[in-house]
């Protein structure tokens, strides 16, 4: 679940910026094909960047990156199990995501039906490379790929030109983009940044067409009035392209407006840079250089383990069993109670290739695939400590002590897990770091 957080995040803050460098540099151009291939490109370059990391070292100590959820141990004697990740009601979450993305994939695809459900009811009539389906009165245009559907209530000028403009979507393809931008919609919904995505590319689409139009000939003033009168009454469907769609005010605008290729060509030229300057800035990560080996382990090696294996280990009654397990056998030192010494002990351990948890003094080489890095571990130790808010801080290392050597009594008497780690088809030793909170209140 905190992956896909984290995934999502990045990719709004990345989606974001591309929009910021859009609205600054094309948002009132009349470069279409340019404004066009720039919103594709980055919105699809914003799901695609947070996959890639470009490593570089930062001293210091890295947490691995399999954690389980946080244990409390309360001074009273109450146990608890806390869920570490962002959100403690992932479930819910997902619950909620998916059954937005359902119905919005499910409204993408009833949309399709219900145009090829009209394809399949009237006659086309075959004009060139394109299907013309005329709608009896019905004050409607839109089209979706090579199928053009028209009501025939305009008179024969104004269908002309709204057959014209209907073509330009048609024969540039424009369903394709419409298509793209629904369905990462639909799979991205809770990105506010998405939805204003799918609209520019629709209000793109109109101004293409529309210049395609007037460079077939047609009289501006003619073009537009046309456009206004067809505005009032009309319906389309979300995955198609239509002749009234967008704010009028905008389209006839953008048809009175100059190109300037020359003009603004400066601005085309800084896409490049600027978005380099973001793909590199979301696909980096720090790498920590404190007691790594940047060299991969031999994956033969007995005393190899990962952080993230294809099958990790499975204690018995799974990962919920083992939480319930530690925080039963957990007891609170009393020294370090009445000192009023409390904070989180962040313990980490292996389970070796036999299900076992390590607790002699051999070392095992820690290799983390995803990253490519690697630093070593010896019997179950103590990767960090964080002291709580209203804990003392001097003269306290003999209960601090006391809190790690109790946390690491309990994950070193762990039974064996029923299942082992898997990588490449092998039984492997993996990784694991759970935090263990004292807490007196």
């Amino acid at each position: 679940m905190n992956d896909f957080l984290f995934y999502a995040l990045k990719s709004i803050a990345a989606l974001g910026l591309f929009a910021l460098v859009y609205r600054m540099l094309l948002g009132k151009e009349g470069n279409f094909p340019m404004r066009r291939l720039y919103l594709l490109s980055s919105i699809l370059l914003a799901m695609i960047l947070p996959f890639f990391n470009y490593s570089f070292s930062k001293t210091g100590y890295t947490i691995p990156t399999v954690v389980l959820d946080e244990i409390v141990v309360y001074g009273n004697g109450i146990r608890l199990i806390r869920d570490t990740s962002i959100f403690p009601l992932g479930k819910m979450i997902q619950l909620i995501y998916f059954a937005v993305a359902g119905i919005l994939f499910t409204r993408i695809l009833i949309n399709m039906a219900l145009v090829l459900w009209k394809s399949q009811k009237i006659e086309p009539e075959k004009t060139e490379d394109i299907n013309l389906y005329l709608i009896k009165d019905k004050n409607i245009s839109y089209s979706f790929f090579r199928n053009i559907f028209i009501g025939q209530t305009a008179n024969k000028a104004e269908m002309e030109r709204i057959i014209a403009h209907e073509k330009i979507h048609a024969r540039q393809l424009h369903s394709v983009d419409v298509l793209i931008a629904e369905f990462l919609t639909a799979l991205f919904w809770f990105n506010p940044l998405m939805w204003w995505y799918r609209n520019e590319i629709k209000n793109v689409h109109e101004y293409l067409a529309d210049q395609g139009a007037l460079e077939n000939g047609f009289d501006r003033k003619e073009y537009q009035i046309t456009l206004l009168e067809h505005l009032i009454g009309s319906a389309s469907l979300s995955i198609t392209n239509n002749f009234n769609y967008s704010l009028i005010k905008n389209r006839i605008a953008m048809m009175n407006k100059g190109k300037n290729v020359r003009k603004n060509l400066w601005k085309a030229m800084m896409l490049i840079p600027v978005s380099l300057i973001i793909a590199f800035a979301f696909s980096c990560t720090e790498k920590s250089t404190t007691g790594m080996d940047n060299n991969a382990p031999d994956k033969s090696d007995s005393k190899t383990a990962y952080f993230q294996v294809e099958q990790m280990p499975e204690f018995p009654g799974g990962f919920d069993a083992l939480r319930h397990e530690i925080a039963k056998n957990l007891v609170y030192p009393k020294e370090a109670r009445d000192h009023g010494v409390s904070g989180r002990v962040f313990v980490q351990f292996v389970v070796d290739k036999d299900g076992n948890i390590v607790t002699g003094d051999e070392e095992y080489t820690i290799y983390d695939e995803s990253k490519k890095e690697s630093s070593t571990i010896g019997n179950v130790v103590v990767a960090a400590y964080k002291p709580a808010e209203n804990s003392p801080v001097e003269n306290t290392e003999p209960y601090v002590e006391l809190l790690k050597k109790e946390a690491v009594r309990v994950i070193s008497s762990l039974p064996k897990f029923e299942k082992v780690g898997m990588q490449d088809g092998k039984a492997v030793a993996v990784a694991f770091t759970i935090p263990i909170n004292f807490a007196l209140q």
